[in-house]
């Protein structure tokens, strides 16, 4: 609509002034009941451009409120949108405060029913290069930790305290290559050795093949290896292949907690602390 008028505005201008003069000067001449031939043609001649001209202009008023209208409603539509946006970062906020009661509440739960002293603590870092399964804690000799601790969670175990530092450690984690735990099968006693394959798994060693051993078997402690108290959890077996010519068979297991995703962590504290 723009363009047209930038393009015909002379002729709009002059044509409104033509206009304009002959009713003025029709307004000065006496008023009879016959209007002369020639303004009859000059009206006749200027009428339609007229009404098209006002017919633009009302289309223009329409757009231009329409547009003002549109305008309105996209500033509520983000103001909206920034509302949401507020209200979804709320809620993700919620649930994260909620998981960690929920973590928290675990811990706790297991300081109470544990008859040995337990310090929380929080998994800081990790090997960035993945050569190790280890984790760091926030927890060290200032609090009264030292090597070769148990680290567990309610869910079982997760490791051993390697190395320890004023304020920090580092945690062992059950699935690495140099991690071993005496452990038997809670369902059918039969012994072995819990050994990390450095991935997300262990491998229950040393089972003898005329041992009774099914999926889905609990993994405890045996209590023997001298860090680890006796019947907490290690894992479920989830693998077992045995070969008649193999004096021992092949176990796998799934530790019981999560170590990948583990967040808090107890440190056990011998009885006698």
């Amino acid at each position: 609509m723009s363009s047209f008028f930038r393009k015909h505005q002379n002729f709009i201008v002059a044509s409104f002034l033509v206009v304009f003069s002959l009713s003025v000067h029709s307004s000065s001449v006496r008023s009879n009941d016959n209007t002369p031939s020639f303004r009859r043609i000059i009206l006749n001649a200027y009428s339609p451009p007229l009404r098209a001209i006002t017919s633009i202009l009302k289309e223009v008023r329409h757009l231009l409120s329409s547009y003002i209208l549109l305008l309105g409603v996209q500033e509520k539509n983000i103001q909206l949108q920034k509302s949401i946006d507020r209200l979804i970062e709320q809620n993700m906020r919620m649930k994260e405060v909620l998981l960690e009661n929920n973590r928290l509440r675990n811990l706790l739960l297991l300081k109470s029913r544990s008859s040995s002293k337990l310090v929380s603590a929080e998994i800081i870092g990790r090997d960035p290069m993945g050569w190790f399964k280890a984790a760091l804690i926030n927890k060290g000799a200032g609090d009264g930790i030292k090597r070769n601790q148990p680290v567990i969670t309610h869910q079982g175990i997760v490791g051993r305290i390697l190395d320890v530092a004023a304020d920090t450690s580092k945690v062992l984690l059950l699935t690495d290559i140099n991690s071993s735990v005496d452990a038997l099968v809670q369902r059918t006693r039969a012994r072995g050795i819990v050994e990390g394959r450095a991935s997300d798994l262990c491998e229950l060693k040393y089972v003898s093949s005329s041992e009774d051993v099914r999926l889905g078997d609990l993994v405890v402690t045996s209590g023997l290896c001298g860090i680890f108290p006796k019947g907490l959890t290690v894992g479920k077996v989830t693998r077992v292949m045995k070969d008649s010519f193999d004096l021992f068979q092949y176990v796998e297991l799934t530790p019981g907690t999560s170590l990948n995703k583990l967040e808090e962590v107890c440190i056990l504290f011998p009885e006698n602390n």
